[in-house]
């Protein structure tokens, strides 16, 4: 089928928008109308060069939409259903997934690494016949989408997909650090360095959980007043202040419990371990470019100070992804108020050149 698509053709360009030919779903795969995708930081990434990935690509990995078609052997899906796009297809045969880490599902090489299929190949083509890869195997800068049918979590028919696509990742990743990787407890000290889409949610999944204190950190006001709306209890301007000083002085001195790093910048990565108390820990949910290491200074290990990476939320995505929209329908999970625009697939460029200059916390592509 035909389909239109922003396409990536090259590291620091602008997008194109063409028209792509889309294969049908093959085993195990579902044909998905695109009702709405967030716009990413790793799609930013990948569009800069930070993460490297095969070109011309169709980016996209935070979208949602309805089921068209099933390929063969899928069951669980049918025509009509509403779906959320998952990072992670969670096979349920690989020795991840038997021990329930299904957001390391090892199937998602090929998804991630390759940005093909699970068999290797792409369904994505230009008119001309060129392949065109897909990012995730979601590929949510198209109007279609074919994706792993593990991948597509269902969600009730009354699902709002224009604002919960960003549980596909954001939310997922943020929220999903707080409450699964960590498992933050009543009363916690916390503290978020970056209040984009991912950090609102690791302030939002804090507050769920019901931390006392909740630190946000970020140099844009715009953002520091969306912190607060997430549930954060202080905000802090990291160029104005003393981020450390800052902390420390509300915790009574010690430093928090755990301590977020949602910019993937080493030096925030390196910050957060100062921000901690005795056994606290300092937890690495952005990404930074792969070739790049942190240091720490050895006399936190004295006390006990722990680092730990998060890769999207630690999540069970058929678990954690109806979750998260049971809490956006409750009132409890904040979506609507984390969406700076609402742009029609034209738009994109100019959404990843605000995203650029920190603007905004996301923006979601609205298809028709």
């Amino acid at each position: 089928m035909r389909i239109t698509a922003a396409v990536l053709r090259e590291v620091g360009k602008p997008f194109q928008i063409e028209e792509l030919e889309l294969a049908p779903p093959q085993q195990n795969e579902v044909l998905v109308r695109t009702v709405a995708s967030g716009i990413c930081h790793s799609d930013y990434s990948i569009a800069h060069g930070v993460l490297r990935a095969p070109m011309p690509i169709v980016l996209g990995h935070e979208g949602a939409g309805i089921v068209e078609q099933v390929g063969p052997g899928v069951t669980h899906l049918k025509p009509g259903d509403k779906v959320i796009g998952s990072l992670t297809p969670s096979c349920g045969e690989c020795a991840m997934c038997k021990e329930h880490k299904h957001f390391m599902c090892v199937q998602m090489g090929a998804l991630l690494n390759n940005c093909t299929y699970i068999d290797g190949t792409t369904r994505h083509k230009t008119l001309d016949g060129e392949d065109v890869y897909a990012m995730c195997g979601l590929a949510s800068f198209g109007s279609h989408m074919v994706m792993p049918a593990g991948s597509a979590i269902k969600v009730p028919d009354d699902t709002a997909l224009e604002s919960t696509c960003l549980i596909g990742c954001g939310v997922t990743t943020g929220a999903g650090a707080a409450l699964n990787t960590v498992k933050i407890k009543a009363g916690d000290a916390v503290a978020v360095v970056g209040c984009g889409g991912v950090g609102l949610s690791i302030i939002q999944g804090a507050r769920i959980a019901g931390a006392t204190n909740i630190i946000a950190v970020d140099p844009m006001p715009e953002k520091r007043e969306l912190a607060k709306r997430m549930g954060a209890t202080h905000v802090v301007h990291p160029f104005e202040e003393n981020v450390q000083q800052t902390v420390r002085k509300l915790t009574g001195g010690l430093g928090v419990h755990f301590a977020f790093e949602a910019l993937g910048r080493v030096e925030t990565m390196e910050q957060c371990w100062g921000l901690i108390r005795p056994t606290g820990r300092a937890v690495i949910v952005g990404i930074a470019a792969l070739n790049q290491s942190v240091r720490l200074p050895a006399a936190g290990l004295l006390a006990e100070y722990e680092i730990q990476g998060s890769c999207y939320g630690s999540s069970s995505p058929a678990v954690d992804i109806p979750r998260f929209a049971a809490l956006y329908k409750q009132g409890d999970l904040l979506l609507d108020e984390m969406i700076t625009q609402r742009i029609g697939l034209h738009d994109i460029n100019r959404a990843f050149e605000e995203m650029g200059r920190g603007e905004g916390a996301r923006s979601v592509i609205m298809y028709g």
